[in-house]
């Protein structure tokens, strides 16, 4: 099984690495494919005649599920639903980035058999996260304004995760009924639940995840939540303090030794 590394751990599987193109340069038009291993799209949010972006939307949801060399696949712009279900039926692809989408129903993920990264960005229409449960190969997952959705038990079988988002976005919380899915995913070595809102408001599941190198959340919750997680041994990024406060008297202290 594959481990991440460090930078994947601090800056989350999918950061930017120019030098090793990843991602690579986006393209448009099918025309401008060229078999490889890793692709970048950008067909949607065109400046140009609606008509003539239908079409390449339509030329790309006819290619995409012929694509066998394909591992990775970036979607740079709004993602629809007829692209994701063109895209579910790549048979090798092993990572998928969607930057954000009016998906609703996200059930077609069960068809890729080999996806290991999954980052799903701003998609506040999804209604249902019931066919997560069936990813089993899954090594990261990003998941961002799932609005609809509060309950996230379907994840608590993911047990290869190694990296996990659960993300609101800038302007609304992402609600979840409590973090007690997250206790059997002992890989975990980052945790993100940045701008949400845990109902329960308790963190002890996290305790549990004795592996876990970075933990950033939104510090709407009590200090005394925070300050639990200091019992992780190898915690050493994100909320290691236990309030705000805390934060800023540090950076504070440390500009004064400049």
């Amino acid at each position: 099984m594959e481990e991440l590394k460090e930078e994947q751990i601090l800056k989350g599987f999918w950061c930017w690495d120019t030098e090793s193109k990843f991602p690579p340069k986006s393209i448009i038009r099918v025309e401008d494919y060229y078999p490889k291993s890793k692709l970048n799209l950008s067909i949607t949010q065109l400046d140009t005649a609606s008509k003539v972006q239908k079409k390449i939307v339509e030329q790309w949801c006819e290619l995409l599920p012929s694509l066998a060399d394909v591992k990775f696949l970036w979607l740079s712009s709004k993602v629809s639903q007829n692209i994701f279900d063109a895209v579910c039926k790549m048979p090798n692809l092993e990572g998928l980035y969607i930057k954000w989408s009016s998906i609703k129903d996200v059930s077609n993920l069960k068809q890729l058999k080999h996806l290991k990264h999954l980052h799903i960005g701003s998609s506040a229409q999804v209604e249902s996260i019931e066919v997560l449960s069936d990813l089993d190969k899954l090594v990261t997952l990003e998941i961002e304004n799932f609005k609809k959705i509060a309950d996230f038990n379907p994840i608590s079988s993911l047990v290869k995760l190694q990296g996990l988002g659960i993300d609101g976005s800038i302007w609304t919380a992402q609600k979840l009924t409590s973090l007690k899915p997250l206790e059997n995913l002992t890989r975990l070595k980052y945790l993100t639940l940045l701008n949400t809102r845990i109902l329960d408001k308790y963190f002890e599941p996290v305790l549990k995840l004795k592996d876990l190198v970075r933990f950033n959340a939104s510090w709407n919750y009590p200090e005394a939540e925070f300050e639990k997680l200091k019992s992780l041994p190898k915690l050493k990024y994100g909320n290691v303090e236990t309030s705000l406060k805390e934060v800023r008297e540090k950076t504070q202290i440390q500009l004064e030794e400049k």
